[in-house]
């Protein structure tokens, strides 16, 4: 586009509320968290890869007869909301958290390892959403993700693991609790980021930040 040669009138948005259409044959209740599906329109939270996260509904939004973009769903982008969760504790303030179903959240990575003892993974910024396996191997004491290559972890510290397609999870090793045989543990990983953690109220309901989740 060329330069301005006259006045332009600039509508502006404090872009802390937005109204998007809704999917077809889709409702959405109010206080839901609500994500964006491939096509653009709004669908309920759900741990599903090929959607984004776009905030909380305000306000119901039926078209559960109607095609997509029947109606639109109006909501917040930005706010500390309380949702329901899967057990936190006060030690996860200010952790992120990701979508569970439309009214609830949970931590990136939905079980810590259990055969592999020894190791507390921590989600990273490249870290994705779906199920890996963690391989602890005896003969060299390595770690790897995701079939990726293998590190030693003979001495204890924090490795970051690479699964074949660049995932990446971080992996704390208290290297004398490491098993004596080979162990592997398949680790979920959720898709959907919905914002970080302000407030514990108990191990199942949590204040989250969605700001933080929408304009990641």
């Amino acid at each position: 586009m060329a330069n301005l040669t006259q006045d332009r009138k600039s509508i502006r948005k404090d872009g802390t509320l937005f109204s998007h259409p809704v999917s077809a044959a889709t409702t959405i209740y109010a206080g839901a968290l609500v994500n964006l599906d491939s096509a653009g329109n709004v669908v309920a939270g759900a741990d599903n890869q090929a959607h984004t996260f776009t905030g909380k509904a305000d306000s119901r939004a039926n078209n559960s007869a109607g095609l997509a973009g029947d109606i639109s769903c109006e909501g917040h982008r930005e706010g500390v909301f309380e949702f329901n969760a899967v057990g936190m504790t006060q030690a996860d303030v200010n952790e992120d958290v990701y979508i569970v179903d439309d009214n609830t959240v949970g931590k990136g990575i939905v079980a810590q390892p259990v055969n592999v003892t020894g190791v507390v993974l921590k989600r990273i910024a490249t870290s994705r959403g779906g199920t890996y396996a963690l391989a602890y191997t005896n003969t060299g004491t390595t770690l790897s993700w995701g079939g990726g290559s293998a590190i030693n972890v003979s001495v204890s510290g924090d490795f970051t693991l690479t699964a074949t397609d660049g995932s990446q999870i971080l992996a704390n090793v208290t290297s004398a609790s490491l098993p004596g045989l080979n162990q592997s543990d398949n680790i979920q990983l959720r898709h959907v980021k919905c914002g970080r953690i302000a407030e514990v109220a108990s191990a199942t309901s949590v204040y989250i930040d969605i700001l933080t989740a929408v304009r990641a």
